[in-house]
């Protein structure tokens, strides 16, 4: 299913006897496309885009073609709906982060600063056209985003929840100016 309608008058799972997909072979070859680009392997990902590719008839990307927008880019038109777009592109995001690899906007990005500056944000700007632009949503409130917003913020109830220690709240989010530095060792008593 592309897209699912909750039906709130009816709440029993009544999912039938057919097998549902984890997995499809067109996603499955994304990830491996994704896996080679980040080794390097440019051919082999242009050879599983474009095993996906040659399903929909377009034409082919050459190893040239290659970089995680091209695959980005790949992976919407084929899994538009079914995948969590957001969770992939904070994975992709902490990827660029960990490696220093240079994005295919120029930019190289670092765990020092990422809720200031990631690909997450700059993948959001370049691609839609209603964040930041005085676009009002249908409440009345403009659409806005952040840097910081590549996380998640961490639940109060769970900060509160542990006494036995400090759990920092992620920055841009209430409470973060009580965070505590990370133990680097943990000290003998």
């Amino acid at each position: 299913y592309k897209l699912f309608i909750p039906d709130f008058q009816n709440n029993v799972p009544n999912g039938g006897h057919t097998d549902w997909y984890v997995f499809r072979l067109a996603e499955t070859y994304l990830l491996r496309a994704e896996a080679y680009f980040w080794k390097g392997q440019n051919d082999l990902a242009a050879a599983d885009l474009n095993k996906v590719r040659e399903r929909a008839g377009c034409q082919p990307f050459t190893a040239g073609d290659v970089n995680i927008g091209t695959i980005l880019d790949e992976r919407v038109r084929e899994l538009y709906y079914e995948e969590p777009r957001k969770v992939e592109l904070t994975r992709m995001s902490y990827l660029f982060a960990m490696t220093g690899k240079t994005a295919y906007n120029g930019k190289t990005y670092s765990l020092q600063n990422f809720s200031q500056d990631n690909f997450f944000y700059d993948r959001i700007m370049e691609k839609t056209d209603f964040y930041n632009k005085g676009v009002l949503t249908n409440h009345g409130d403009r659409y806005t985003i952040s840097p910081y917003h590549v996380l998640w913020p961490i639940p109060q109830s769970a900060i509160n929840l542990n006494v036995s220690g400090v759990i920092n709240q992620n920055e841009g989010y209430d409470g973060f100016e009580k965070n505590v530095p990370p133990l680097n060792e943990i000290p003998e008593e």
